[in-house]
C-alpha cells in the first residue's frame, strides 16, 4: 500500500508524539521536528508508510541519542497487558470456539500503537472484544486451514500486543500439538514494535520458534528480510500477519496462505479496504 497525503500529515505526527514521549526539552523537540519535516519533503511516494517510516525514526534516534525510543513504553505496554492475562485465558477456556476466541485475544492487543492517527483503549477494547462483530470476518478459513498445515508463520506487530499472541499460540498448540509454529520479529528497534529481546522477555521462546527476520521497517518487507526469513516465508504452510503496518507491506501479495489480523486505525487503510476506523478484520489475502 503505497503513501498518501495524509500518511505523510501522520509521520510528522508521530515525531511529535516521540518527543513528547521521550520527554525532549523545547529545543530538542524543536531540532526533531525540523529534521523530520526536510525528511519527508524528501519521501516518495512510490513508498509504503512503514518504509517511510524506516528512513524517519534513525534520523531521530541520531538527534536524541537513543537506538530504542520506545524502551520503556514497550516495558509499560507490556505489564498493562499481563494484567489481562487470566480474563483473556478464561474467555478463551470458555469458549465454544477456542480458535475464533484466541484470534479475539491477539487483535484485542492490537490496540496498543503509538504510531497511528487514533488511539484507543485497550481496557475498554478488551471488556468488547470476544462478542464484537467483524468488518471482515475469515476466521472460520484460518481455522479450516489450521487443521491441515504443518507450519504456521506469525509476524508479530507491537509490543504488549505479543502478551496476547502468546495465548493464542498456546491456544493453537494444545489443539494441536504437533504444528511447527515461527514468530517472526523486526530485525532492530523501530516504533514499539516487537524484537527478539521483548519476545524472550516473556518466554515467547516457549512455545514456539523466534524468527530475527532482519526487517528494520514497522511492517515486513519481503524484499528487506534475512534469507533465513525468506526461505521460511516461502515454505510455511499458513503465514498471519498482525497489524496494519504488516498488512500496508504486504497487501499486495495475493497468497492463499496469508491472513491479516488487525484492528483499523487510520483513515488511509479504511479507505483501502472500504471499511471503518474501528473495524476489526480478519482477512484471507486471495
Amino acid at each position: 500500500m503505497n503513501m498518501k497525503p495524509d500518511c505523510l500529515v501522520c509521520l510528522f505526527n508521530q515525531a511529535l508524539r516521540v518527543s513528547k514521549a521521550i520527554n525532549c526539552n523545547e529545543r530538542c523537540a524543536d531540532e526533531i521536528l525540523q529534521k523530520i519535516a526536510l525528511e519527508i519533503s524528501k519521501l516518495s511516494v512510490s513508498q509504503t508508510p512503514p518504509e517511510a517510516a524506516a528512513i524517519l525514526y534513525p534520523e531521530i534516534s541520531q538527534i536524541v541519542g537513543k537506538e530504542d525510543l520506545y524502551e520503556e513504553k514497550k516495558i509499560e505496554s507490556t505489564n498493562k497487558a499481563f494484567e489481562f492475562i487470566d480474563f483473556v485465558k478464561s474467555e478463551i477456556n470458555n469458549s465454544p470456539d477456542k480458535i475464533d476466541a484466541a484470534l479475539r485475544a491477539a487483535v484485542a492487543g492490537n490496540v496498543i500503537d503509538f504510531a497511528t492517527e487514533v488511539m484507543f483503549d485497550i481496557d475498554k477494547e478488551i471488556e468488547k472484544i470476544f462478542h464484537a462483530d467483524f468488518a471482515i470476518d475469515d476466521k472460520k478459513l484460518f481455522a479450516q486451514k489450521l487443521k491441515t498445515a504443518k507450519t504456521l508463520l506469525i509476524i508479530g506487530d507491537n509490543a504488549g500486543e505479543h502478551v496476547f499472541d502468546k495465548i493464542m499460540i498456546e491456544t493453537i498448540k494444545d489443539i494441536y500439538p504437533d504444528l511447527e509454529v515461527y514468530y517472526a520479529v523486526r530485525g532492530k528497534p523501530i516504533i514499539n514494535d516487537i524484537t527478539t529481546a521483548e519476545a524472550k522477555a516473556i518466554d515467547l521462546d516457549k512455545v514456539c520458534e523466534i524468527v530475527d527476520s532482519g526487517v528494520d521497517t514497522p511492517g515486513f518487507v519481503y524484499e528487506r528480510a534475512n534469507e533465513k526469513m525468506k526461505r521460511l516465508y516461502d515454505e510455511c504452510d499458513l503465514i498471519l500477519a498482525k497489524g496494519m503496518g504488516n498488512f500496508e507491506c504486504m497487501e499486495d501479495k495475493k497468497d492463499k496462505r496469508l491472513f491479516f489480523l488487525f484492528k483499523v486505525k487510520c483513515s488511509v487503510v479504511a479507505s483501502t479496504i472500504d471499511k471503518n476506523i474501528g473495524d476489526l478484520i480478519c482477512l484471507n489475502n486471495i
